[in-house]
């Protein structure tokens, strides 16, 4: 039995909330702006936000020999990645801020926004990466988001990153890529979810793809996106919606998973089993968890976690085949972009 179905047993014992304890393994004064975050499938855990230098990185947690957290620089965020597609190579290009972060066996997916205007809400570039984090086969692809690389559906303007804030991210089982678009209920095309198409081109340091419109839509602010079966769910607002992937991999109707409070948002959040634990946006900020439910019906609130910060994004720790998990199983690691840091939810 895994740790969140464990909950309910916690809370009968205890009370609510009395069984859970948050911890902050690695402090907000070193990382800041945590925003994204996405385990590999070894276990290693990656974390998007800055260094006191205010540069934007993917950074790795890592635990130390004495049980210790910290983290240690892995890519810096600039719009071309690296001179020669090396982790370790000189950055390419201008600096850039991560945003959305996933990943896929050993392969990260990252969306870098080059900002300018004011508080950075122009959108100049969005530049994807692939990071191939294998030992011995690390390698970075970049690629940029354009026009020209845009699949336009009937009645689409093109495509135009002003539009376009990246955030949310998830891959299918057959390698597509998604994204949910935060300016999605101000952008001509609506493009509330963007799928991307990847073109396995071999060692060069090029992310060659094409992207398009998956779902379109009206969505306050869609933020985070998670894949479970043949199921993809995203918050939009105060709201989790949900749309299945077709044989043909386009998007079923979308229908409503849950309906939150219409005062707070939701940003990011992780699935395992049908749980999902979303970060609400809400000041004290909060974990709320939601029971299962069929594609055709509601989940239900189960229970809520409060936090001193307001949570960004939320993984959820397995139980490693090999035993050896970076946390304990059934943890779950949230970020917060306003504090910083990185915390730890033990159920």
């Amino acid at each position: 039995m895994n740790k969140i179905m464990k909950l309910s047993l916690i809370l009968t014992l205890t009370g609510l909330l009395q069984g859970c304890i948050v911890s902050e393994p690695v402090s907000h004064k070193e990382i800041k702006a945590t925003e994204n975050s996405a385990f590999t499938t070894d276990g290693r855990l990656f974390v998007v936000g800055e260094n006191r230098d205010k540069e934007s990185w993917i950074f790795e947690i890592i635990k130390n020999s004495e049980g210790s957290y910290t983290h240690i620089p892995y890519v810096k965020g600039t719009v071309d990645g690296t001179v020669l597609g090396g982790i370790n190579d000189t950055p390419e290009g201008e600096e850039c801020t991560f945003t959305g972060l996933t990943a896929n066996g050993s392969l990260l997916y990252a969306a870098c926004l080059q900002k300018s205007g004011l508080s950075g809400l122009r959108i100049e570039t969005v530049s994807l990466f692939q990071v191939e984090t294998a030992l011995n086969s690390e390698r970075v692809k970049t690629g940029y988001m354009t026009d020209s690389n845009f699949i336009q559906g009937d009645d689409e303007k093109p495509f135009d990153p002003y539009w376009f804030m990246a955030n949310g991210m998830a891959v299918d089982s057959a390698g597509h890529l998604y994204i949910s678009n935060t300016k999605a209920f101000l952008a001509p095309n609506g493009d509330t979810i963007s799928q991307v198409t990847i073109t396995d081109n071999g060692d060069s340091s090029s992310l060659e793809f094409n992207h398009k419109t998956w779902i379109s839509g009206n969505e306050i602010f869609p933020n985070g996106v998670q894949i479970e079966g043949n199921t993809l769910y995203y918050a939009g607002g105060s709201n989790i919606l949900k749309a299945k992937i077709n044989p043909d991999f386009s998007a079923s109707d979308v229908n409503v998973h849950y309906n939150g409070s219409k005062l707070a948002g939701i940003d990011d959040f992780a699935i395992h089993e049908g749980y999902i634990a979303y970060s609400k946006i809400s000041v004290p900020g909060a974990v709320v968890i939601l029971t299962p439910a069929e594609f055709e019906d509601r989940a239900k609130k189960y229970s809520t976690i409060r936090m001193k910060v307001i949570p960004s994004s939320i993984v959820y720790q397995l139980n490693l085949p090999e035993g050896n998990p970076l946390f304990d199983e059934g943890n779950l690691l949230v970020t917060s972009f306003f504090s910083g840091g990185l915390y730890r939810i033990a159920l």
